[in-house]
């Protein structure tokens, strides 16, 4: 059923009652019908006005197949005229001035951020001063292999330095290249009328997951799943080509390269082993300015550094962080 037909059954029991209230046949029936329309009313308008506040107010990052993150996004994702989220970039901007290339996922654009100059790479750039033009060409969910086309892509083929974000999801590519990938569990017949009423669509979103675990079909959390892949060494092999293919494009570029490789931010010392595989195979090329922030999560504590429950992605004040942590560890005090 549409949530207009539920609008229209509403209307109709609430016709119902008011012709009821209305006449006067009955004397019993009136009063008991005119209390019945009363709190129906009450009711009905308490609930319209829940509709009202989740359809234009509340929004979330979390989750992006709900209404909350539709609206999320269409309040706080602009993008600019290449796709990223960042200002207009034309070549006078950062002419005379040294450039970063920010290359990364959602991690980078900011994602569950609402104001981007509370982003790592914004923070990085109020930091570096007005000597650097910091451009953040990042895409959320991008893969190692498909960064390295956003990067070939790009009109600035000559940076100065290209600071990759690397996240342990970026091996699903080399993971979905043998036919492996994970399926989440959802119900895949959400009722027509939670599509359309943001109020139904957020408690039910909530309820859901409780009854019925975001779990792959075969049992796995995605972690878990994601663990396995860097543990096939089949996988593995063709995911290290895929760093191998970007830091060698990186270097054709005669840009330095910084790479930030952030840990699961849920199980930061648990993912200790992965983040350090990638920090090898990226030091296996020659390259050594490597920033891992596993110590960092667990120092100031998961529930600290995630934007919500639902979404883990690095909130505002881990943002800050990570830029001061890259300023000190790779800028301070170079002229």
């Amino acid at each position: 059923m549409s949530f207009l037909g539920i609008i229209l059954i509403i209307l109709a029991v609430g016709a119902g009652l008011l012709g009821l209230a209305a006449q006067k046949r009955f004397g019993r029936l009136r009063r008991v019908m005119s209390g019945l329309f009363v709190s129906y009313l009450s009711v009905v308008l308490l609930l319209a006005v829940g509709e009202v506040y989740f359809h234009y107010f509340h929004a979330e990052s979390g989750w992006s197949f709900t209404l909350a993150f539709q609206n999320w996004y269409n309040r706080y994702m602009h993008l600019n005229a290449l796709g990223f989220r960042d200002r207009e970039w034309t070549p006078e901007d950062y002419t005379g001035r040294r450039t970063v290339l920010v290359v990364g996922d959602s991690f980078s654009v900011g994602w569950g951020v609402e104001d981007v100059e509370q982003r790592y790479s914004n923070s990085l750039a109020r930091l570096l001063g007005d000597d650097y033009a910091v451009i953040n060409i990042a895409v959320g969910g991008a893969t190692t292999r498909q960064q390295l086309e956003i990067l070939r892509n790009y009109p600035l083929q000559t940076p100065d330095i290209v600071l990759w974000q690397y996240y342990l999801n970026d091996i699903d590519d080399a993971a979905l290249s043998i036919g492996d990938r994970w399926f989440p569990t959802l119900p895949v017949d959400t009722p027509l009328w939670v599509q359309e009423s943001y109020m139904a669509n957020f408690f039910y979103w909530r309820l859901v997951p409780v009854f019925t675990p975001v779990d792959a079909s075969d049992g796995l959390t995605y972690w878990q799943w994601a663990y396995r892949t860097y543990d096939n060494s089949g996988i593995w092999e063709i995911h290290q080509q895929e760093i191998n293919d970007l830091v060698a494009y990186i270097d054709g570029m005669g840009a330095r390269l910084i790479v930030v490789i952030f840990p699961n931010l849920q199980d930061p010392v648990g993912s200790i082993a992965y983040v350090d595989r990638v920090a090898q195979a990226i030091r296996a090329t020659g390259h050594d300015e490597i920033l891992t922030l596993y110590d960092d999560v667990a120092a100031l504590g998961s529930a600290n550094i995630i934007v919500s429950r639902r979404d883990a992605h690095p909130n505002a004040l881990f943002h800050q962080h990570v830029a001061q942590r890259i300023y000190e560890t790779f800028f301070a005090g170079q002229p």
